[in-house]
């Protein structure tokens, strides 16, 4: 299946899903459900924000490019997210929206934020082992480390080199962004997907324990609210078997749990407020 036709079924399920019209920045009317309580945006991440060691073996199994890959996760992770928001709030999604009307205002957005490594513990959506928990329990803790800066040079990401789990986190560096937003989708938060990497999970424990090598995905968020306050941010990580390069089957067992982590994020407290 081509490109095109891949990202136009992903766009016709998420529609069958949305009960309200959005506008964009530059458009003129506005409608949403007035049952709905809180509306939700999902930002994918930046296609510079893609990051995979497995795309050889994912394009041989699913004769698919690297460009068709990547489309394919972002597209279906936003789809995931957007299901999983809406049990509770009214997600805004931008694959919704005519794609000459997106890319305005994707670019508007992305050269309105910009990224910072931090420090982290991340997520895990899997069962552990019984070894993987005796490890957890009596590995020493680690002496926590400041945020570190991240810089973009001639396109690429440059950070200081640790041994230290990170995440990268979206920092707001044009203070209209949120207010502008606020104005089109009248949304209370901002689910900011920040990055999405695919790799050989590092975690010699792990990887002790099963006999084989896993490999993980790993997707950073940044929650921010309409006052431009961040409410939660960081990492989520979910394994699977090396063995495993079905995209479908890859998609389907753990993106939904990835979805599900990120929106109790949000969903805890906005519990709380009430």
């Amino acid at each position: 299946m081509k490109l095109i036709s891949k990202i136009l079924l992903v766009i016709a399920i998420i529609n069958t899903g949305i009960l309200s019209a959005q506008e964009t920045t530059t458009g003129e009317a506005i409608i949403h459900d007035p049952a709905a309580k809180n509306n939700v945006l999902i930002i994918p991440f930046e296609s510079k924000m893609y990051f995979s060691d497995i795309d050889g073996d994912l394009s041989q199994k699913n004769e698919m490019n690297f460009h068709e890959i990547k489309a394919m996760f972002r597209a279906e992770l936003d789809k995931n997210l957007f299901i999983s928001l809406k049990e509770y709030f009214n997600p805004l999604s931008f694959y919704a929206m005519e794609q000459e009307v997106v890319q305005k205002e994707l670019t508007y957005i992305y050269s309105s934020i910009g990224y910072k490594y931090q420090i982290i513990e991340p997520e895990v959506v899997e069962k552990e082992t019984p070894a993987k928990k005796l490890f957890n329990k009596i590995k020493p803790k680690e002496k926590e480390k400041e945020p570190q800066e991240a810089t973009i040079q001639n396109g690429e990401i440059i950070s200081e080199v640790d041994n230290h789990e990170k995440f990268m986190n979206t920092v707001i560096t044009n203070d209209n962004l949120i207010p502008n937003l606020n104005k089109t989708y009248e949304s209370t938060y901002y689910v900011f997907i920040n990055q999405l990497d695919i790799k050989k999970s590092a975690d010699d424990a792990y990887k002790a324990a099963e006999n084989q090598y896993k490999r993980e995905i790993k997707v950073h968020y940044t929650i921010i609210n309409s006052n431009t306050k961040e409410v939660s941010s960081g990492a989520i990580i979910s394994r699977f078997n090396s063995s495993e390069s079905d995209i479908n089957k890859i998609i389907k067992i753990h993106f939904p749990l990835i979805a599900e982590k990120i929106t109790q994020k949000l969903v805890a407290p906005t519990l709380q407020a009430e």
